[in-house]
This record gives structure tokens, sequence and C-alpha cells, in this order.
């Protein structure tokens, strides 16, 4: 879906982004991740030409943007940033609709295209439609700016710190909204983020930046499990490792089956094995019993097989 081939950005000489090089399949959640200053919200401004490439060549579906019109392409990429950008005198539903407007749509597709995005975002159209941004929580705005990037039915979301200013309790809440909106949509999202544990829950592939360079591209597991150096290893938390592939590996898939009775301290089969972690030193417990979504005892999980991990 989108090729970068040896694309650098220079400022006053120096470069932001270096010999880039990157492919990014169609539906995937690609995260680039690193240090401040390492060009990850470069990279995005390239992607949608708000800055040109000093060199090399971007493709969108086998086209180079160069020769695309600049606003035809920035209307097939939704974009989301950390604080909105919504327009403070326009109501929610005027904001979403933006885009679709430019793109000359009829106003009851609109409408419906409003609709059914704040409703996928659970803000029922009529508790929502008419309030202004001022009116909203930072997470009812952060929502509504994701819906707006959707608005258009673009091929491609950039993201860029969408979450970063919110609570934790928050932006965990945004994070599963997101994963559950793309398991529908299917967009090809490229999110930027110096939060490491959200790179690991969303991408399917993590871009790792250092000095405007890519220095490795790689699922969360081999990331984790193969850092390509040791500034990898470093940003990912030398010690902490161990924890991070936990939250990777669901409990279901390492539950064993339940003889007996079930253990007093009970976890979800969809919990990670970190979560499990957490609750076994809570609660002084060798062993938890794992249920469904509605309750019902699915198995056990002892703490030996959390230390295995998944059984093949």
């Amino acid at each position: 879906m989108i090729e970068l081939d040896g694309v650098s950005r220079l400022f006053d000489g120096v470069p932001a982004v270096e010999g880039m090089s990157l492919r990014i399949e169609r539906g995937e959640i690609c995260v680039i991740v690193g240090t401040s200053g390492c060009g990850k919200s470069t990279t995005l401004k390239l992607l949608n030409r708000l800055l040109a490439c000093s060199s090399g060549t971007i493709r969108i579906d086998g086209q180079d943007i160069a020769e695309l019109d600049a606003e035809r392409l920035r209307r097939r990429m939704g974009y989301a940033i950390q604080h909105t950008g919504l327009f403070p005198h326009w109501t929610v539903a005027r904001n979403i609709g933006v885009v679709p407007r430019l793109l000359e749509w009829p106003a009851p597709r609109i409408e419906a295209r409003v609709r059914e995005l704040l409703e996928l975002f659970g803000l029922p159209y009529a508790s929502f439609a008419d309030k202004f941004p001022s009116q909203l929580s930072g997470g009812q705005a952060q929502r509504v700016g994701v819906a707006r990037a959707l608005a258009g039915d673009p091929e491609i979301l950039l993201m860029d710190e969408p979450f970063g200013a919110l609570d934790p309790i928050t932006r965990e809440s945004l994070q599963n909204e997101l994963l559950r909106i793309q398991a529908r949509i299917h967009k090809t999202i490229v999110f930027v983020t110096h939060d490491l544990d959200e790179a690991l829950k969303l991408a399917s592939r993590i871009v790792v930046m250092d000095r405007g360079r890519i220095v490795q591209h790689d699922t969360p597991s081999r990331l984790l499990e193969q850092p390509a150096n040791a500034f990898v290893e470093n940003l990912f938390g030398q010690g902490e490792r161990g924890l991070k592939r936990a939250s990777l590996q669901r409990v279901g898939a390492c539950m064993l089956p339940l003889q007996g009775a079930a253990p007093a301290v009970s976890v979800g089969a969809e919990d990670s094995l970190r979560q499990a972690l957490s609750l076994m030193l809570w609660h002084r417990t060798g062993e938890l019993c794992v249920r469904d979504a509605e309750g019902r005892a699915l198995g056990v999980l002892p703490i030996g097989a959390v230390l295995q991990g998944p059984r093949a």
C-alpha cells in the first residue's frame, strides 16, 4: 500500500529523515517509535506531502505521490493529531463532515456518514451531533477527531500521537476502540507514538527510528526477542522485555484444563499474561481460574503455564 524508497528530508542541510526505505502492507497498523526528534512526525508529513522529500520516492498503490495533486492525495488520507484540531465554532456533525463536503458528497450521504461514525465510536447521534468541541470531554473530542479523519472513507489513516494528551484510563479505552474499529474497517494505519506499550499493543509491525534512520522494522514479538542492536534493546526496556512480551500473549493460549474446584481468583481468557501475573502477585496465588466474557470457567492458569508461554 505504501512504499518509501531511499527517502530523505533535510532542514537547513541537516537530515531529519535519511535514506528511509519501508514497505507498509494494506490493512496493517504500522507504528513508528523512537526518541524525540528522530523523524517520526516528519515521516507522516512526507506521506501526505505536507513536507516534500529532499530525495527518494514515496509510492501509494504504486503511484509516485510527487506526480499526484497534493490536495487530492490528502483527501485520500485521514489525519488525526494529538490535540484533535477540531474547529471550535463548528458542531461535531459539521466537523466530521468537512472532508465529505470538500469531496462534494450530497447532503443526505454526509449526514448518513456522520451518523454512522458517531455510532461506531459510541457517541449517539442525537446526543452529540449538535454539540460543540468545548462541550466534549478529552476522550470524546479525540473520538470525534478520529471520526473526522475517517469521514471521507480514506484508504490510509495517519495518526500522530493521537492519544498522547489523555489520561491513562481514557487512553487505554481509545486504544481498545481503535483495535475494535480496525477489525471492522481494515484501514492502512500509520501511527506515531512515544509510548512503547501503546506501540506493542496496537502494531502489526513497528518501525524503530534513531536520528532519522530506520534501525529495525519488525513484529512486536520479534522486536522484543531479537532486537537489532543495543539501542532497540534499551528503548524497549532491557530489564522489562519479559513483561512486555507477556503483554502480547493471551491467557487463553496458555491455560490448562480445569480439574477439580476452580481457583478463587479469576482472569479473562482474552486478558494478557502480564495482567495474569499482576493478579497472581497481588493475591499471592500460583494459579487462576480462566473465564470467558460471560463468566463461565474455561480452564486454569498455573504459574508454570505462564512461564512456559503459549502452547503450540
